[in-house]
């Protein structure tokens, strides 16, 4: 494993946490950021340290890094990340998670949604919401493993993208 990588995997990680404890802990959890981007944006914030890190062990090595070492350096911020950040979803759902699902579907940004359906009744909201609440109890290890998907997806994309465009041959 890279010493490089591993740091910057430990500061990605650093920062997508404090990012989501501002988010949760500041209340802003059912805002439109909260609620709809601070995932993606916690997940987008791989490829800074990606850059980074290359870049760092590219200066170190005069200018010249080839991809498969861009790419394990990308790799190993990736598992890094994806264990500890994995780790703190796990906990923030079992300790937040919820309450906050129970929140939002009491909340009136989704009744504003459930009357913008054509389809539902007026007389059903109630059993609606019922049901979204039931629903939302799943175990903290499905909402994490929810959660993963979408790092992986980015993240190995990112991961690869990185490799080719940060490689740097002898001339």
């Amino acid at each position: 494993m890279n010493k490089k990588g591993l740091y910057f995997g430990i500061a990605y990680s650093i920062t997508a946490i404090a990012l989501k404890l501002c988010v949760v802990l500041g209340g802003y959890s059912l805002s439109t950021f909260g609620y709809f981007y601070s995932g993606i944006t916690s997940v987008l914030l791989l490829i800074p340290f990606y850059y980074l890190a290359v870049r760092s062990v590219r200066n170190e090595r005069g200018g010249i890094i080839g991809g498969r070492e861009v790419l394990r350096i990308c790799l190993t911020i990736f598992a890094v990340g994806a264990v500890l950040v994995s780790i703190y979803n796990y906990f923030e759902f079992e300790y937040s998670g919820k309450a906050l699902a129970i929140d939002y579907y009491n909340s009136e940004q989704f009744m504003t949604f459930l009357k913008a359906q054509a389809k539902i009744k007026a007389e059903d909201y109630q059993k609606i919401i019922a049901e979204q609440i039931k629903a939302s109890e799943v175990s903290a290890f499905k909402a994490t493993t929810g959660k993963l998907f979408s790092f992986i997806l980015i993240g190995a994309m990112s991961a690869f993208l990185t490799s080719a465009l940060m490689k740097r041959s002898p001339k």
